[in-house]
């Protein structure tokens, strides 16, 4: 009989989350409230447009009883843009008649905006509100100074009528060439110091899921740790993919917030012009995780039944995710879509911070990098489809090789805060 005393073995606490947000489009609320019923939605939040939330009262109901936060973006951005401002927007509470001027937030008129703001958020129910901000062109737009102003008052509103219960966030959406300007980003860092948000939503323009380079990738890991010194989570608010993930991976962020099959890229430049038409809503792509593309059902369809192997290689095996396998994942995207994202950022979760950039690289970004090499031998019917895989290869293959030696040589030494979610906050 051995003398060597044993002791239990510690347990070891289970890692926080990574924030994962579905922005819910106008007819997105029947796939998620499907989603939260099957018990499979595990996400923090969904982010309801104030336009439809009337639409979405059920769907908000459901979401709260399950313990998933319900954010409101009240869309004062999109309302103070020629290319963004819709009649529907005019028709809330804090309307003004026609497009958002600087004047509309300064002022009697800028407490009433934001009060009516705030009065709204209440009676709705939701647990988080964005903030009532505006695109920023550079450090000295003076959309900052009224943004900063408006924060502190939508605070004490809120602060008054709930006791603090509803958080904010703060979304800083501005153009890549800001975020990526030292200068001007410390300082617009400074600007928000002293606002005590609850976290800090980066909506960058000029940067997407499916086409962002290797460069960009670098360059947002190295601004966002800035704003680890907030001491808040940070959120890459309308991006997801790769890139996304590899901001989870890499310590920048602390969660992703975008569409349901669409939604994974805020083009800024579309709303200084104005729009010409009626806004519609784009048909559905469909996710191919292996290869990191959202594709037309067509393609889709093409790529997986084009063979055996492709089958294998790009079809949806996961059971859980779509039990009929390419048919599920063909006839319903969306659910085949947040499902997979869910994995993907549970994955990650799981993974104890300093060795997720690695893991990333070889569980992640290496296999993609692998498939599309398969997906550029596929005989496209569609002449476009071949350089765009080829595009789409190379691109992978950068992103690889650049991930690779900033994981090598300048491992983060700085990890976003995880967001909170409802059941955490009590």
């Amino acid at each position: 009989m051995s003398n060597v005393a044993k002791f239990p073995r510690a347990v070891r606490p289970a890692p926080s989350p990574l924030g994962l947000y579905f922005r819910a489009g106008r007819n997105d609320h029947r796939v998620l409230s499907e989603l939260i019923a099957a018990g499979d939605a595990s996400c923090t939040g969904i982010v309801v447009d104030a336009t439809h939330a009337d639409r979405h009262k059920e769907l908000r109901a459901q979401a709260l009883e399950h313990r998933i936060h319900v954010i409101l973006d009240p869309k004062t951005m999109e309302m103070a843009t020629p290319g963004g401002f819709t009649d529907a927007q005019n028709k809330l509470p804090w309307g003004t008649g026609g497009q958002h001027r600087s004047d509309d937030f300064r002022g009697h008129a800028g407490q009433h905006l934001i009060g009516a703001l705030g009065d709204f958020a209440v009676e709705g129910g939701y647990t988080q509100v964005l903030a009532p901000t505006h695109l920023i062109e550079s450090v000295d737009d003076g959309w900052l100074d009224i943004d900063t102003q408006s924060v502190r008052s939508l605070k004490a509103h809120l602060n008054r009528e709930t006791n603090g219960q509803v958080s904010i966030i703060y979304p800083l959406v501005l153009p890549y060439s800001v975020l990526r300007d030292r200068s001007q980003r410390h300082a617009i860092i400074d600007a928000l110091r002293p606002l005590n948000v609850d976290a800090i939503w980066l909506r960058v323009g000029g940067i997407s899921a499916s086409a962002g380079t290797p460069a960009a990738v670098k360059s947002y890991i190295a601004a966002a740790a800035d704003f680890h010194t907030l001491g808040v989570p940070v959120v890459a608010d309308q991006i997801g993919g790769l890139f996304g993930l590899s901001l989870l991976a890499f310590g920048a962020v602390g969660g992703l917030s975008h569409g349901i099959t669409m939604g994974e890229r805020f083009d800024h430049g579309r709303y200084r012009r104005a729009s010409n038409g009626t806004p519609f809503t784009p048909s559905r792509k469909v996710y191919v995780p292996a290869l990191d593309l959202m594709l037309k059902p067509t393609l889709a369809e093409e790529l997986v039944r084009s063979s055996p192997r492709n089958k294998a290689m790009f079809g949806c095996r996961d059971k859980h995710c779509c039990a009929r396998g390419i048919d599920d994942m063909l006839g319903n995207p969306a659910r085949h879509f947040m499902v997979q994202r869910t994995k993907e950022v549970s994955g990650l979760s799981q993974i104890p911070e300093s060795l997720r950039p690695q893991r990333f690289l070889d569980k992640h970004l290496r296999p993609a990098t692998d498939a599309a090499v398969a997906a550029t031998a596929v005989s496209w019917s569609d002449d476009s489809m071949r350089a765009k895989a080829e595009k789409h290869r190379k691109r992978l293959d950068a992103m690889r090789i650049t991930l690779g030696n900033q994981a090598a040589k300048h491992p983060p030494v700085s990890f976003a805060k995880h967001p909170k979610t409802l059941a955490m906050t009590g």
